[in-house]
């Protein structure tokens, strides 16, 4: 199951077919799925690269085999998670302590608002020696894209990195009746293929 929310709340709810189906989210964000026939998917460059590849390769394999890997056993829990409130420059030096290059978004009762993606953070920060060069009012909540795509702890990673491809998204929130429990990301689903060699999808 798979969930779009924005800051009027819940916007869809529903199973991958269907998520692929719904464009309203294509008109409000940049999140916007991609149509195979249609359009072209330029790999992007690094450790990103790989990962991508398997996606999309994952989008064309119809043999795809069992056994199934659940999301909870590949997501990071619990997920790191900011303030909306916080300063960019501080969130920046925190992906950077913490080795990641996303986290949640929430409020203090752990709500979802958004998810921060490093390359969210480069688009309005300057980095000199080290020294990042930013307006320091600028929040977290300014720069966040408000509406994002969620999946519950038992999908299976196969149907997680066909979404995270085709929506162009390096990582989604993991919902447990409803609350967050976890983040998963493509490294994760990666390595839950690597560990997983029945499915079958390296040949």
């Amino acid at each position: 199951m798979f969930y779009v929310n924005d800051i009027d709340g819940l916007k869809f709810k529903g199973p991958l077919e269907n998520l692929e189906k719904w464009r309203t989210i294509s008109r409000k964000t940049s999140i916007e799925p991609v149509d195979e026939e249609k359009s072209s998917f330029n790999l992007p460059k690094g450790p990103g690269a790989q990962a991508v590849a398997v996606y999309q390769k994952i989008i064309s394999n119809n043999n795809m085999v069992e056994p199934l890997v659940h999301v909870h056993q590949i997501m990071s829990s619990p997920p790191t998670t900011i303030a909306p409130e916080t300063p960019v420059a501080e969130a920046w030096w925190i992906l950077r302590k913490l080795n990641i290059r996303q986290v949640i978004v929430t409020t203090e009762k752990k709500e979802i608002v958004g998810m921060l993606f490093e390359r969210d953070i480069l688009k309005r920060i300057n980095v000199i020696d080290n020294q990042v060069k930013v307006d320091q009012e600028l929040l977290v909540d300014d720069v966040i894209k408000k509406e994002f795509v969620s999946t519950d702890s038992i999908s299976d990673i196969r149907r997680v990195a066909i979404a995270l491809s085709q929506f162009h998204i390096d990582a989604m929130p993991v919902l447990e009746d409803g609350k967050l429990v976890g983040i998963v990301t493509r490294g994760d689903v990666l390595r839950g293929f690597a560990a997983n060699p029945k499915l079958n999808l390296w040949a």
